[in-house]
Protein backbone atom coordinates (compact mmCIF):
# COMPACT_ATOMS: atom_id res chain seq x y z
CA UNK A 1 0.00 0.00 0.00
CA UNK A 2 1.12 3.29 -0.65
CA UNK A 3 1.39 6.69 1.11
CA UNK A 4 1.56 8.97 -2.32
CA UNK A 5 -1.57 10.70 -2.75
CA UNK A 6 -3.52 10.55 -6.10
CA UNK A 7 -4.00 13.45 -8.22
CA UNK A 8 -7.52 14.24 -7.30
CA UNK A 9 -6.14 14.11 -3.41
CA UNK A 10 -3.39 16.30 -4.29
CA UNK A 11 -5.99 18.54 -6.07
CA UNK A 12 -8.47 18.37 -2.94
CA UNK A 13 -5.49 19.29 -0.41
CA UNK A 14 -4.76 22.70 -2.79
CA UNK A 15 -8.36 24.01 -2.34
CA UNK A 16 -8.83 23.10 1.33
CA UNK A 17 -5.36 25.00 1.89
CA UNK A 18 -6.48 28.09 -0.63
CA UNK A 19 -9.51 28.26 1.11
CA UNK A 20 -8.41 29.16 4.83
CA UNK A 21 -5.26 31.00 3.48
CA UNK A 22 -7.31 32.89 1.73
CA UNK A 23 -9.89 33.09 4.59
CA UNK A 24 -6.99 33.73 6.98
CA UNK A 25 -5.68 36.88 4.98
CA UNK A 26 -9.29 38.38 4.91
CA UNK A 27 -9.34 38.00 9.12
CA UNK A 28 -12.58 35.77 8.90
CA UNK A 29 -13.37 33.10 10.90
CA UNK A 30 -15.34 29.75 9.72
CA UNK A 31 -18.84 31.25 10.66
CA UNK A 32 -18.11 34.39 8.76
CA UNK A 33 -17.10 33.00 5.55
CA UNK A 34 -19.69 30.70 6.25
CA UNK A 35 -22.64 33.07 6.84
CA UNK A 36 -21.20 35.40 3.88
CA UNK A 37 -21.02 32.59 1.26
CA UNK A 38 -24.45 31.54 1.79
CA UNK A 39 -23.18 28.21 3.16
CA UNK A 40 -22.97 26.11 6.50
CA UNK A 41 -20.00 25.91 8.52
CA UNK A 42 -19.78 22.25 8.32
CA UNK A 43 -19.34 22.54 4.52
CA UNK A 44 -17.29 25.41 4.89
CA UNK A 45 -14.95 23.23 7.44
CA UNK A 46 -14.89 19.55 5.74
CA UNK A 47 -14.04 21.87 2.30
CA UNK A 48 -10.70 23.14 4.99
CA UNK A 49 -10.12 19.69 5.60
CA UNK A 50 -10.47 18.71 2.78
CA UNK A 51 -12.78 15.91 3.02
CA UNK A 52 -15.60 16.76 0.25
CA UNK A 53 -15.67 17.59 -3.24
CA UNK A 54 -17.45 21.43 -3.87
CA UNK A 55 -20.14 21.77 -6.30
CA UNK A 56 -19.36 24.55 -8.72
CA UNK A 57 -22.17 26.54 -6.54
CA UNK A 58 -20.43 26.20 -3.45
CA UNK A 59 -16.96 27.93 -5.03
CA UNK A 60 -18.29 30.68 -6.55
CA UNK A 61 -19.99 31.40 -3.40
CA UNK A 62 -16.71 31.18 -1.53
CA UNK A 63 -15.13 32.95 -4.04
CA UNK A 64 -17.50 35.85 -4.08
CA UNK A 65 -17.55 35.94 -0.31
CA UNK A 66 -13.97 36.49 -0.60
CA UNK A 67 -13.78 38.94 -3.50
CA UNK A 68 -11.10 36.76 -5.01
CA UNK A 69 -11.71 35.33 -8.81
CA UNK A 70 -12.76 31.45 -8.63
CA UNK A 71 -9.07 30.61 -9.54
CA UNK A 72 -7.60 32.01 -6.95
CA UNK A 73 -9.48 29.03 -5.16
CA UNK A 74 -7.75 25.80 -7.32
CA UNK A 75 -4.39 28.07 -7.09
CA UNK A 76 -2.30 26.73 -9.90
CA UNK A 77 -4.49 23.32 -10.40
CA UNK A 78 -4.95 24.33 -13.88
CA UNK A 79 -6.58 20.75 -14.62
CA UNK A 80 -8.94 20.47 -11.56
CA UNK A 81 -12.78 19.80 -12.71
CA UNK A 82 -15.44 21.02 -10.90
CA UNK A 83 -18.92 19.35 -11.80
CA UNK A 84 -22.46 19.56 -10.84
CA UNK A 85 -25.77 18.44 -12.20
CA UNK A 86 -24.67 17.69 -15.50
CA UNK A 87 -21.80 20.80 -15.73
CA UNK A 88 -18.51 20.50 -15.64
CA UNK A 89 -15.95 23.50 -15.11
CA UNK A 90 -12.29 23.95 -15.87
CA UNK A 91 -9.95 26.11 -15.56
CA UNK A 92 -7.51 26.32 -18.52
CA UNK A 93 -5.82 29.67 -17.97
CA UNK A 94 -5.17 32.08 -15.70
CA UNK A 95 -3.52 35.82 -15.60
CA UNK A 96 -4.17 39.06 -13.87
CA UNK A 97 -7.68 40.12 -13.81
CA UNK A 98 -8.76 37.22 -16.61
CA UNK A 99 -9.42 33.57 -16.29
CA UNK A 100 -10.73 31.07 -18.86
CA UNK A 101 -12.52 28.38 -18.10
CA UNK A 102 -13.78 25.25 -20.12
CA UNK A 103 -17.30 24.20 -19.55
CA UNK A 104 -19.07 21.47 -20.70
CA UNK A 105 -22.99 20.60 -20.27
CA UNK A 106 -25.34 18.02 -20.95
CA UNK A 107 -27.57 18.26 -23.62
CA UNK A 108 -30.64 20.21 -21.47
CA UNK A 109 -28.61 20.66 -18.64
CA UNK A 110 -29.23 24.25 -16.84
CA UNK A 111 -26.37 26.22 -15.10
CA UNK A 112 -27.35 29.43 -12.98
CA UNK A 113 -24.63 32.05 -12.02
CA UNK A 114 -25.05 34.26 -8.99
CA UNK A 115 -23.66 38.15 -10.15
CA UNK A 116 -19.39 38.25 -9.98
CA UNK A 117 -18.26 41.46 -8.39
CA UNK A 118 -19.26 44.44 -9.97
CA UNK A 119 -17.95 45.65 -13.56
CA UNK A 120 -16.93 42.01 -14.91
CA UNK A 121 -17.97 40.70 -17.95
CA UNK A 122 -18.26 37.20 -19.71
CA UNK A 123 -17.09 36.37 -22.93
CA UNK A 124 -18.22 32.84 -23.85
CA UNK A 125 -17.79 30.92 -27.35
CA UNK A 126 -19.67 28.51 -27.95
CA UNK A 127 -17.16 25.28 -29.42
CA UNK A 128 -19.94 22.79 -29.83
CA UNK A 129 -23.83 22.49 -29.53
CA UNK A 130 -26.48 25.66 -28.74
CA UNK A 131 -26.81 27.07 -25.20
CA UNK A 132 -29.42 30.32 -24.19
CA UNK A 133 -26.41 32.04 -21.81
CA UNK A 134 -26.88 35.62 -20.53
CA UNK A 135 -28.33 37.80 -17.77
CA UNK A 136 -30.98 35.24 -16.21
CA UNK A 137 -34.25 37.40 -17.14
CA UNK A 138 -33.06 37.41 -21.37
CA UNK A 139 -30.67 35.01 -22.05
CA UNK A 140 -29.84 35.21 -26.02
CA UNK A 141 -29.40 31.85 -28.19
CA UNK A 142 -26.07 31.12 -28.80
CA UNK A 143 -24.61 28.39 -31.43
CA UNK A 144 -21.54 27.03 -32.25
CA UNK A 145 -18.67 29.20 -33.42
CA UNK A 146 -20.46 32.24 -32.14
CA UNK A 147 -19.73 34.66 -29.45
CA UNK A 148 -21.63 36.77 -27.07
CA UNK A 149 -20.15 39.04 -24.37
CA UNK A 150 -22.57 39.67 -21.15
CA UNK A 151 -22.32 41.39 -17.99
CA UNK A 152 -21.18 38.68 -15.38
CA UNK A 153 -22.05 41.33 -12.27
CA UNK A 154 -25.80 39.94 -12.41
CA UNK A 155 -27.54 36.47 -12.60
CA UNK A 156 -26.76 34.78 -15.55
CA UNK A 157 -27.92 31.45 -16.92
CA UNK A 158 -26.25 28.87 -19.10
CA UNK A 159 -28.71 26.55 -20.79
CA UNK A 160 -27.90 23.36 -22.96
CA UNK A 161 -30.87 22.73 -25.58
CA UNK A 162 -31.42 19.07 -27.26
CA UNK A 163 -27.50 18.23 -27.50
CA UNK A 164 -24.34 18.33 -25.01
CA UNK A 165 -22.58 21.72 -25.44
CA UNK A 166 -18.94 22.88 -25.01
CA UNK A 167 -18.11 26.74 -24.51
CA UNK A 168 -15.05 28.52 -23.93
CA UNK A 169 -15.89 31.19 -21.19
CA UNK A 170 -13.54 34.09 -20.74
CA UNK A 171 -13.73 35.82 -16.84
CA UNK A 172 -13.14 39.23 -17.06
CA UNK A 173 -12.33 40.76 -13.65
CA UNK A 174 -10.79 43.94 -14.96
CA UNK A 175 -13.36 46.29 -15.88
CA UNK A 176 -12.47 47.82 -18.57
CA UNK A 177 -14.39 47.59 -21.96
CA UNK A 178 -14.55 44.95 -24.28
Amino acid sequence: MSDIPNSNDTRMITLARNIRRLREEKGLSLTELAEKAGISKSTLSSLEAGKTNPTISTLWAIADALGVPFGALIGSEKDMEVEEEGVSVRLIEQSEGIEVYLMRLNAKSIRKAEPHPQGVKEHVLVVKGSVLVGSLDAPKLVSAVEKITFRGDQPHVYVALEKPALLVVVVDYTGGES
